[in-house]
């Protein structure tokens, strides 16, 4: 499969446009809203993949606003980028034009799409203004209630302005004439509002959408249900297509400009963000996602970051590794290597694929790409700062191993959940708690020691859950023999009171921006 990446129209969206040397048809795959986009992207790319190969162009994109997109702060952004990416197909030669929506952007892609335009909704919810107020029970729950800051709302994994809150909640379908179906979950019915059109039941959606992404499960099955009806909605002859014209460079504000970037040899997408002004020995920031995780959602706030830090003078390259976001091909049955040895060996290739000296160099990563920047020894960076760490194994997971423990604890089988109550009730908790945290969690000692000793200062910023483990597992010895001031090679650690472990919070993204500019700031100042 072949995706041409770039940037289209303004404020400009980034766009993934996947074309077979013929197409029938295109489909617009509208991007989820926060968590949920968070969550269902690697799905979405396995549906591209399959529409391809039945002859069907596909654009997937970040809108204007969000994600890799340009900065946007109009309400109706979200629409008017799904018609924009329409247009985009359309110049390649594509005459016939469907539109996808999972989850919210089930919403969003049946306003955008014409009468004349196939849609499909799957999961969809029954409108805007439901949506909108689940997602601020669950932030509430999740959050708390000081969610709003300078008038700027957090929802699950996106904040929203009063004006574009109100666009979302009056978001609704109307009766549909057009080519039209709906993939429910079993026993559920599709939005009334859309009127008598064609229901599918599929199943998979509560297994991809209704726990964390470490939960996540690609369904393929309901991903080849989608792809059947569009193939037989689209017409049997394949006409011709060019490659859309796509932005290789994404101009931020006028100073500070993007490109996409493939780095090492299993060529992982990365962006690349500089300045005009930048100085030639600029410090170089890597930064790492958490999870299996892409710039959309609560990660996004990569994106802010490394614009800010490009105008405080550094060079910044955000990167997918292997089974993430854009890297590497994606698989219904794929696993994760959520603290494995092959994100670290992905960490290694970047550095080297971007040249830079280790004494100007800057890992940042958040919960397992904290641990990722922590594992950085051989690279030897100046500073790296980990954001919300939760684990500090010294040895790797093997791929699929982590997931797989929380799946099994979170969802246990009968017999898993029999042996569980019987060694609760036998085994003391202290002892529980220390067997719990001799295979998942080493000490925070050992993990930073290597790193010190090359000179490296570590940063922690830890929420209280996290600070809590980092003294449980002994940072604060960590500090009292590597906290000196002033000493080249060092740990700290920032407590962000009112923060989350998964930067929900506006607090905490907010404390997370401050502290990485200022430390880069600190340890590279900007020459005269």
């Amino acid at each position: 499969m072949t995706t041409l990446h770039g940037w289209s129209g303004s404020p400009a969206v980034r766009a993934a446009v996947q074309l077979p040397p013929a197409a029938r048809a295109g489909v617009v795959i509208c991007p989820p809203l926060g968590q949920e986009g968070v969550i269902a992207y690697r799905t979405l790319r396995l549906l591209a993949d399959r529409l391809e190969a039945r002859g069907i162009a596909s654009v997937r994109y970040d809108p204007s606003g969000r994600g890799d997109g340009a900065p946007d702060t109009d309400p109706d952004a979200q629409v008017r980028s799904a018609r924009h990416a329409a247009a985009v197909l359309r110049t390649s030669g594509v005459r016939h034009v469907a539109f996808v929506g999972l989850a919210s952007a089930a919403l969003v892609a049946a306003t955008a799409a014409e009468e004349t335009d196939a849609l499909l909704v799957w999961d969809a919810p029954a409108s805007g203004r439901g949506w909108l107020r689940r997602q601020r029970a669950l932030a509430t729950i999740t959050i708390g209630t000081e969610r709003f800051v300078d008038g700027v709302e957090s929802l699950i994994g996106i904040e929203v302005e009063p004006d574009e809150a109100a666009a979302l909640s009056a978001l609704a379908f109307a009766p549909r004439t057009g080519p039209t179906v709906a993939l429910v979950r079993p026993e559920t019915r599709a939005p009334k509002t859309l009127g008598p059109v064609e229901t599918v039941e599929v199943p998979g959606s509560a297994e991809l959408l209704d726990g964390t992404s470490i939960h996540a499960r690609i369904p393929g099955a309901a991903v080849d249900t989608a792809v059947a009806w569009l193939d037989a909605w689209a017409p049997a002859a394949s006409g011709p297509v060019v490659p859309p014209v796509l932005d290789e460079v994404l101009d931020v504000d006028g100073r500070v400009s993007e490109r996409i970037v493939r780095l090492g040899p299993d060529e992982l997408f990365a962006v690349e963000t500089v300045s005009s002004a930048q100085h030639h020995d600029a410090p170089l920031v890597v930064l790492h996602n958490g999870a299996a995780e892409h710039r959309v959602g609560a990660t996004d706030y990569q994106v802010d970051l490394a614009r800010a830090l490009a105008r405080d003078g550094a060079r910044v390259v955000r990167v997918d590794r292997r089974a993430t976001g854009e890297s590497s091909t994606v698989r219904d049955d794929e696993r994760s290597f959520l603290f494995a040895q092959e994100w670290v060996e992905d960490q290694s290739a970047v550095v080297a694929g971007l040249g830079t000296p280790s004494d100007r160099l800057v890992l940042v990563g958040m919960c397992a790409g904290a641990w990722l920047a922590g594992r950085s020894v051989d690279e030897a960076p100046r500073l790296v700062v980990e954001i919300s760490p939760n684990d500090y194994r010294r040895q790797p997971a093997a791929p699929g191993s982590y997931e797989d423990a929380v799946r099994a604890i979170d969802a246990p089988s009968p017999g898993r959940l029999w042996v569980r109550r019987r060694y609760n009730a036998v085994v003391p908790k202290a002892l529980r708690e220390w067997i719990a945290r001799r295979d998942r969690v080493g000490g925070v000692v050992e993990h930073v020691r290597p790193l010190v000793e090359h000179g490296t200062d570590v940063v922690v910023i830890a929420a209280p859950d996290d600070a809590d483990l980092f003294d449980r597992l002994g940072g604060q010895k960590a500090l009292r023999r590597y906290g000196g001031v002033g000493r080249r090679g060092s740990v700290s650690i920032v407590r962000v009171e009112d923060g989350d472990h998964s930067l929900f919070s506006p607090v905490m993204r907010r404390a997370v921006r401050a502290e990485v500019r200022s430390r880069v700031a600190a340890t590279f100042p900007v020459p005269a």
